[in-house]
């Protein structure tokens, strides 16, 4: 076997490098991946957010409470008949008026709160919503990723197969001169030669050979323009 063989390698060869890239090119969902991931964040976020504002809740809760207790303690103190001194009495209604200004000043935060709460349940659905569609999404890339993947692996495999066919009847220095020039031309050791031109290089090759090479398929030959071994098509 001679370089017309070496061309069917060269075309497998090409074929397995551009299959093999396809393969290295697929998306596995990374933008799906990284949208996923910035919507769960959001949605953290916001459910972060949510409790900080019910965890005030309920601590201004305490709050009002121990205020309202205190309260009524000194308003019934007050009322009680027992104290007498109008200096005290003052004082004690003067402690009923700071509890109420409290009070209602810790009654306006949670009125805010109970707002902010509100608008942050509103956007948890929202962000729920948007973590489950790139959700789908991203199950949706990986399906489509998973069925690409495969017939790119059984692409390579065929190829892969059909080349060690191929190499196993080729003599092995004529192998050699192929590897070596496939490292020296990126890859493409064998061309063919179309009306007589190079397909690697595209000079023209003398009609001589041409014709030479048209009665012997399996004559070695090489381009005085680019080195590579010539077949004509």
């Amino acid at each position: 076997m001679g370089v017309s063989r070496l061309y069917e390698l060269q075309q497998i060869d090409t074929s397995l490098a551009r299959a093999t890239a396809h393969r290295q090119g697929l998306d596995g969902g990374s933008g799906q991946r990284a949208a996923l991931a910035a919507a769960a964040e959001h949605l953290e976020t916001i459910q972060r957010q949510r409790a900080a504002c019910q965890s005030r809740l309920r601590a201004l809760d305490l709050q009002i409470q121990s205020l309202q207790a205190k309260r009524t303690k000194v308003n019934t103190d007050l009322y009680s008949g027992r104290i007498g001194n109008p200096k005290e009495l003052a004082a004690m209604q003067d402690e009923v008026g700071a509890f109420d200004r409290q009070k209602a000043g810790l009654e306006d935060e949670v009125l805010a709160l109970l707002e902010q709460v509100d608008q942050l349940e509103a956007q948890a659905r929202e962000a729920q919503q948007a973590a489950e569609a790139a959700t789908a999404a991203l199950a949706r890339q990986e399906a489509v990723f998973r069925e690409a993947a495969a017939a790119a692996d059984q692409e390579v495999s065929d190829l892969t197969a059909r080349r060690a066919a191929v190499v196993a009847d080729v003599e092995e220095d004529l192998l050699r001169r192929y590897d070596l020039l496939c490292e020296r031309k990126g890859g493409v050791a064998v061309v063919a030669v179309h009306s007589g031109i190079c397909d690697g290089c595209h000079m023209a090759i003398p009609a001589r050979l041409v014709t030479r090479l048209e009665k012997d398929p399996d004559l070695i030959a090489a381009c005085d323009g680019c080195g590579r071994l010539l077949v004509v098509r």
